[in-house]
């Protein structure tokens, strides 16, 4: 399984006991929420500048304000299960495809002490106008910000 790219961002999110199911792991439905949490936190919202930390401007944060971002879809493969620890787990993130008026973002979530991957996934994020609720396409400024994010997708099975 291969590593994430150099050019991957990544955050670390802390895990909950209320995120662990009847079996004693994190839970399938958890883990979207943990993929939507990193997105967020990395990428942000175009549309909603006033929820980013002075100084730290997220990667969406740089197209055009009046865009959005909506999840068109995801694919989410299992690796490991996860029971809960106290340990915050990683979640590296990053663009896999460019498109003419959407994204890909691949992640893989790990342990933060010894590598452990649990999950690997893809979102698909289309980029939309705020007004008209139409396809945003993307400049050739933006374009460039996005690339310097890109590179292959996960490997998976």
């Amino acid at each position: 399984m291969s590593a994430s790219p150099d050019n991957s961002v990544g955050v670390r999110l802390q895990l909950r006991w209320a995120d662990t199911d009847g079996y004693g792991h994190v839970n399938n439905v958890t883990w979207v929420r943990y993929l939507e949490e990193a997105r967020i936190r990395l990428f942000g919202l175009p549309e909603r500048p006033d929820t980013y930390t002075p100084g730290e401007q997220p990667i969406l944060a740089r197209l055009d304000p009046g865009c959005f971002t909506i999840t068109a879809g995801q694919r989410i493969e299992y690796v490991n299960e996860l029971p809960y620890h106290r340990q915050e787990i990683l979640a590296t993130v990053w663009i896999s495809r460019i498109g003419s008026s959407s994204i890909d973002l691949s992640f893989r979530l790990t342990d933060e002490i010894d590598d452990t991957v649990y999950l690997l996934a893809e979102a698909t994020q289309a980029v939309r106008e705020v007004e008209t609720r139409t396809a945003h396409r993307f400049s050739g400024r933006e374009r460039t910000v996005l690339e310097e994010y890109l590179a292959a997708p996960n490997d998976y099975r």
